[in-house]
Parts: structure tokens; C-alpha cells; sequence
């Protein structure tokens, strides 16, 4: 399944059903422009290619790579004001365009839901189950935006119905957009709308997803209980498994894997991006995110530590994740120290490393190097890794400490590829919170993940001060040092917790309110 962008702004306004797409995969191109309601929802493709427009508002780059470079884990390089960059460094405001993007696309994916919602029944000449289950992808599609938008800005506007472009909505409390939410997916699973997998339509919604969306919007409310039961049961569907080779997971080898429960579908010649544009300059890229120190000491070793060599023996996820001196890159070898002769000398130019590691995940060299334009490697949403450590700790927060505990994360650890000693059994309660939260960061980097997990563990301060970079050995002092650019970041826990709403929606939205402290 492909998807274009379509743009519109802003939660009060309308938005045309139709949108884009086309692929050898089910998904057609309509042209652009408005369809009178005397034609439309009169046929199946109607509804199709109403829900097809849902799917173009899903997260791509942006929200899966870059999203991380907010966090302790990694750096969003600047580019002028109103990106991720100022949120990284904890100087962002309601006007920054980054997070206003986002806000307009989730709300601009619920109104294209709610008027496939409110318009489907009109069709009579369909199949009614194929009917239903275009509604069940609408629900699950609004259910997926609303845990986005209740997980970064906290009590939202929750709309449910198609809008007058004058309406003026108030917020809902978070724990009813939740709450919500889980009854979507409910209805979904429970009435079994959704189909366990697809034979052509792949990359649609199914149950999988719709059960792995529901652990994820109860695990990042602190709803254990429900966390747990929903990810056993995709545990129990036993059709995930892990994908052996993790770095083939984020190239074109691993696209559409038994790993992948839910992602954002690309393809040439429909949507493609510039494959190369967030990692490494001598490869094209433009450094745009770089994996930093703090991310690099969350990697355990599988072997003796080498004093002489930090990268000996570590976390094979560590060199599949992130370019460090030494390691090969493209057809010669990665190099950022402040001697190097390559493009990848840090902050040698605009495009170069600013701490001197770049992003290899998500790149596939050899595929795109030819014509790095037509990128199309598709962004994973969710994935088993993640439901599988959402199991253990959500066992380990209920403390129901027990032996699925320790399989569900050994056998992330323990994935060919990775092959890391297993968590041996007797750990406490708080030792195994670290460990998960350790495995969580390393397993799942530049995933768009980490944001949501600082939060919810309260832990945002961690990113506070010097960021910190390449660890490599000073031939001057002697001493093993990072490369820092004497960049401080900041975090309020008074306010970072959640985003501020965006003042172009203030501005013509009297309803709504700001969160703390903006």
C-alpha cells in the first residue's frame, strides 16, 4: 500500500474524502478536487479510497526517526527555527511549526475518519462485510491518532463526527480520549471486524494491530492489567515472530516480516523520500539525526569489555543502530574525528555530524545508493519486539514477576543476530524496571518510542546539559574523551511533559485552553 500526503489545517476545517494513492497493492489514484455528495458513497471504491486518505496521515519519518532526537538518547541537528531541533534543546513554544504539523495531520487523519464513519451506511451496492471492515480500519485509524494526540499534548479535542469548518471544540480529558479509545479497539476485536492478515493489502489494519494498538495506549496510561492481557493475546495469536537479522529489519529485506504488526507503507513510484537524508554526509545525508553518548552507554556487552577498544564486544544493536569511527559506510570508512579527511569530519560543514556518530538504522545502502531519491523502505509503527517487552513490563509494574517474564525479554535479547547473555531469574521488582527500561532504549532506538517512555517514567530531566558524543581516544590528552559542541539542553517538568497546543489552533479555536506554563 502506497500513500501520498494530502494538506489541509487545522481540527475545524473540512477535509475532502479523498486523497491520493496508488500500487500494484490495491490502492488507487483518484484525481484531485471536490466530489459532489449527490455522487459519492454510492460504490465500494468510494469507501475504499475514502479510507485510503485515512492511511496518508499516518506517521513517517518525521515521528519514527526523528522523534527520538528529542530525548536522552539522541540530537536533532539544527536547521533553523521552528523544527525538533528547538524541542531537543528544550526551547520550543507554541509556535513551532514542527509540533504544529502534527497536531493538524493527526486531527486532519481523525476528520477523514470521521466522514468515512459518517457516510459509509450510504452505500448500498457492496459487499456488507467488506463495508464493515473499511468502517473497522476508519476506527482503527482515528483510535491510532487520538493515542498519538493524548500521549504528546494530554486532554484533546475528541471528535467524533464530521465538523462544521466554524465549530469551536473544547478539550476532553485525557483519561476519557483513553478510555475512548479502548472501546474503539474493543468493538474492533471483539466483533471481529479486522482480518488477521491480508493476501494483497498489505499494510491495512488488522487484528493484530488493532490488539497491539490497545497495549499501547493502556501501557503508556499506567493501565497495566489491560497492557498485559492485550499484548498476551498477540502473544497467543501466534502468527508474529522475531525477524532473525536486525539490521535487515529497518532495509528492504525485512518489509512486511512476521515482525511488523503495523507500519507506514511507501513504494517507488508512488511515495518515496530521500533514503540517505538523515544520517551520514559522505553518503549524501544530512546528519539531521545523530545518536548520542548517553545512548551509546545503554548498550551492554556480550563479551569482556576491551579498555583499549569501548566498540569491542558490545551490543551488536549498537552497530546496527548508529555510524562510528571505524566502521565501514558505504564503500569506505566511517571517520568524524576533528582530524578526519571525509565529509563525516564533525562539523566539518552543514551536512557533517555535530557529535560525530550518524544514524544507520533505517538505511540500506547498496539498495538506494543509486538513486537515494526513491527511498521507500517502510516506517514499522509497531512491532512484536515492542509488544513482547510491553508484556514484561507491564508483569513487572503489576509485580507478577514470573518466568514469561524473563522469556519475553530474553527473547529479544536473544534474537540471531544479537545473541546477548539472557537475563538470568531472581532479579527484584527494581532491578527488572531497569533492565526493561535499558532494553526498551537499545532494542527500539529511533523508533519514535523513547519520548513516550521518558514521559510516562517521569524521567525527562535525564536529557538535561552538555550533549555529549563519539567516544574516541584523544591522541593528545591521552584520554578517552567525547566530543561535545557545548550545546546545553534544557527540560521543565513543570511544562515538557506535554506539548504545547499550537497558537495557530488558539487563535481559532475559542474553546480551547493552554497546557501549563506555555
Amino acid at each position: 500500500m502506497n500513500i501520498i500526503k494530502n494538506t489541509t489545517k487545522h481540527i475545524g476545517m473540512a477535509c475532502l474524502f479523498l486523497a491520493m494513492v496508488a500500487c500494484d497493492q490495491g490502492l488507487d489514484l483518484l484525481p484531485p478536487g471536490e466530489v459532489s455528495e449527490l455522487i459519492y458513497w454510492q460504490e465500494e471504491k468510494d469507501a475504499r479510497l475514502a479510507v485510503n486518505g485515512i492511511y496518508v496521515e499516518l506517521d513517517g519519518q518525521l515521528m519514527v526517526k526523528e522523534l527520538d532526537a528529542v530525548t536522552d538518547i539522541g540530537f536533532r541537528a539544527p536547521s533553523g527555527p521552528g523544527s525538533l531541533h528547538d524541542v531537543s534543546m528544550g526551547s520550543f513554544d507554541p509556535v513551532n511549526a514542527a509540533i504544529g504539523s502534527q497536531w493538524n495531520r493527526y486531527y486532519r487523519g481523525v476528520q477523514r475518519a470521521n466522514n468515512v464513519l459518517a457516510n459509509i451506511n450510504r452505500i448500498e451496492q457492496a459487499d456488507p462485510e467488506l463495508l464493515s471492515r473499511y468502517g473497522a480500519e476508519a476506527r482503527f485509524l482515528r483510535a491510532f491518532f487520538y493515542t498519538q494526540l493524548s500521549s504528546l499534548w494530554g486532554d484533546v479535542p475528541l471528535i467524533t463526527e464530521p465538523l462544521d469548518v466554524t465549530a469551536q471544540v473544547g478539550r476532553t480529558a485525557r483519561e476519557d480520549v483513553v478510555d475512548f479509545v479502548i472501546a474503539e479497539l474493543d468493538q474492533i476485536i471483539q466483533g471481529n471486524q479486522l482480518p488477521l492478515n491480508y493476501s494483497q493489502d498489505i499494510g491495512r489494519a488488522t487484528m493484530g494491530a488493532a490488539l497491539a494498538l490497545k497495549a499501547r495506549v493502556a501501557y503508556r496510561n499506567e493501565r497495566y492489567a489491560v497492557a498485559r492481557d492485550a499484548a498476551k493475546a498477540v502473544m497467543d495469536l501466534g502468527i508474529y515472530e522475531l525477524y532473525p537479522n536486525y539490521e535487515e529489519l529497518f532495509q528492504y529485506a525485512g518489509q512486511n516480516s512476521s515482525e511488523v504488526i503495523f507500519d507506514r507503507q511507501y513504494t517507488v513510484g508512488g511515495d518515496t523520500y530521500n533514503a540517505f537524508s538523515f544520517s551520514a554526509a559522505s553518503i549524501g545525508g544530512g546528519s539531521v539525526v545523530e545518536p548520542i553518548h548517553n545512548l551509546f552507554l545503554k548498550y551492554g556487552y556480550k563479551g569482556p569489555q576491551n579498555p583499549n577498544d569501548p566498540f569491542e564486544n558490545i551490543d551488536p544493536r549498537w552497530s546496527y543502530t548508529s555510524y562510528y569511527t571505524g566502521q565501514p559506510i558505504g564503500s569506505s570508512t566511517f571517520n568524524s574525528l576533528p582530524d578526519s579527511p571525509t565529509p563525516d569530519r564533525v562539523r566539518s560543514t552543514e551536512f557533517s555530524t555535530v557529535h560525530g556518530y550518524n544514524l544507520k538504522k533505517w538505511v540500506d545502502y547498496e539498495a538506494d545508493r543509486s538513486n537515494p531519491n526513491t527511498g521507500s523502505i517502510n516506517m514499522i509503527l509497531i512491532r512484536y519486539a515492542d509488544v513482547l517487552l510491553m508484556y514484561a513490563e507491564s508483569k513487572i509494574e503489576l509485580n507478577e514477576i514470573d518466568e514469561s517474564v524473563y522469556e519475553a525479554i530474553n527473547s529479544v535479547r536473544e534474537r540471531p543476530t544479537v545473541e546477548m547473555p539472557p537475563i538470568t531469574a531472581g532479579k527484584t521488582q527494581e532491578e527488572l524496571r531497569s533492565i526493561i527500561r535499558d532494553e526498551r532504549a537499545v532494542e527500539l532506538a529511533f523508533e519514535g518510542l523513547r519520548l513516550f517512555d521518558m514521559n510516562r517514567w517521569e524521567i525527562g530531566a535525564d536529557k538535561i546539559g552538555t550533549v555529549e558524543g563519539l567516544y574516541y581516544f584523544n591522541e593528545t590528552s591521552g584520554q578517552w574523551e567525547t566530543i561535545t559542541s557545548g550545546l546545553n539542553r534544557n527540560f521543565r517538568p513543570e511544562r515538557d511533559y506535554l506539548w504545547p497546543i499550537p497558537q495557530s489552533e488558539m487563535e481559532i479555536n475559542d474553546a480551547i485552553t493552554q497546557n501549563p506554563n506555555y
